[in-house]
């Protein structure tokens, strides 16, 4: 005796159909009245749908047309589709009074049953058990429910649920994870959800996971993308865990034993010429520093706050002169601060630098110089650069 296969269905990153191995194919597009029958039917497989339900959710509630042939017509065009497939040929759409549901003579496993299943059990199970059934949900989830479908209330209330379940679980993940240093398998899972949801905040996770095993440079350059990634896409700095002073985020000890020499070699290495060019956080922990250094020595120490004006966000090609504008501006901060300076893009429109042992009678000379060379090396007309430089009040 064979084992009967099993039809597994996904409906979270795109609607498709396998029966064992082999891809079951639709001979219609997903926005067709048919398949979104289809759906609806194996989204609501254990209680099956009522005839108002199935006509609301296909032709809205107020249509002006004969629903109920339409109806019939749509069930009547499934059940051919169907006999159409690799499918056992089976009636697949059965009716009951006001009721419609889709049975078989073999097991079927949809994914979103599934997901609520495994909420289900991870809520009740604690410790490794929990954390094995997290991960298995999670695997699930490869994206929005019916993700090629727009508009539909139905589909757009499911889309918001899983989403939630999936975000949930995943924190909840990594939290576990967090506190068994499983370091490398937060930025594994952090990364496919990263990818989904680019502004869910989980390059956060990252972030500090590259921090906890000490790879400083690796953080700070994923700082950067995750900074033009929000600057392009949301107008909006990096996400505010990602914007702490470096001494403040979680980190472990180091395990690899290495001889000063190295040290001084990998330090070295690590050095750039001209004024210093850093990530929001590690430029909060260079000011702490520049600032109990300068005390101690008597040197004053100011900030100045570089912003580009007159620009217009709204448009894209405005978008894109300021982007232009604000990569010139990086330019001409590296060509006119000195190297004991140091710099940070501070906001969409702004850098911020720290400057030591600029009196206040020469804070005029140093906005006036940065001007100046973005002007000269070809400033956009339309925009401008505002300089405020104040005296800082080091604690």
């Amino acid at each position: 005796m064979t084992d009967k296969p099993i039809l597994r269905v996904t409906m979270l990153g795109d609607f498709a159909l396998y029966l064992g191995q082999e891809p079951v194919r639709l001979k219609k597009r997903q926005s067709a009245k048919p398949i979104q029958l289809l759906q609806l039917l194996f989204y609501d497989r254990a209680t099956g749908i009522s005839r108002h339900r199935a006509i609301e959710a296909l032709y809205g509630p107020e249509t002006g047309i004969d629903t109920a042939n339409n109806l019939n017509a749509t069930v009547s065009q499934l059940r051919r589709l169907l006999r159409d497939t690799i499918l056992p040929k089976e009636n697949y759409i059965h009716t009951d009074i006001d009721r419609y549901s889709f049975k078989s003579s073999f097991p079927v496993q949809v994914d979103t049953e599934e997901v609520l299943s495994l909420q289900r059990e991870a809520s009740a199970a604690k410790g490794r058990e929990q954390m094995e059934l997290l991960y298995r949900l999670c695997s699930l989830y490869h994206g929005r429910f019916l993700p090629e479908l727009d508009g539909e209330d139905w589909i757009e209330a499911a889309r918001i649920y899983y989403q939630r379940i999936y975000r949930e679980s995943m924190d909840q993940l990594c939290r576990m994870l967090w506190e068994t240093r499983a370091y490398q398998k937060i930025f594994r899972l952090t990364d496919r959800a990263a990818r989904l949801f680019p502004f869910d905040e989980w390059q956060a996770w990252q972030y500090e996971c590259l921090l906890a095993q000490g790879q400083v440079q690796d953080a700070q350059k994923l700082y950067r993308e995750v900074e033009m990634l929000y600057l392009v896409g949301l107008d909006a700095p990096p996400p505010e865990r990602m914007r702490r002073p470096l001494h403040t985020s979680k980190k472990v000890v180091r395990e690899e034993v290495q001889s000063v020499q190295m040290i001084r070699d990998q330090l070295d290495e690590a050095d750039q010429k001209g004024p210093y060019c850093l990530p929001f956080p590690s430029f909060l922990d260079a000011y702490n520093l520049i600032c109990r250094m300068s005390e101690n020595a008597g040197q004053p120490v100011c900030l100045m706050l570089c912003t580009l004006q007159g620009g217009d966000s709204r448009s894209k090609s405005g978008r894109e002169l300021c982007r232009c504008a604000m990569e010139q501006l990086e330019r001409s901060l590296r060509q006119t601060l000195r190297q004991e300076d140091a710099f940070t893009r501070y906001s969409r429109c702004q850098y911020l630098s720290v400057l030591i042992g600029v009196a206040e009678a020469d804070h005029g000379a140093v906005s006036r110089r940065v001007s100046e060379h973005f002007c000269r090396a070809g400033g956009r007309p339309k925009l401008t650069i505002d300089c405020q430089i104040v005296s800082s009040v080091c604690v």
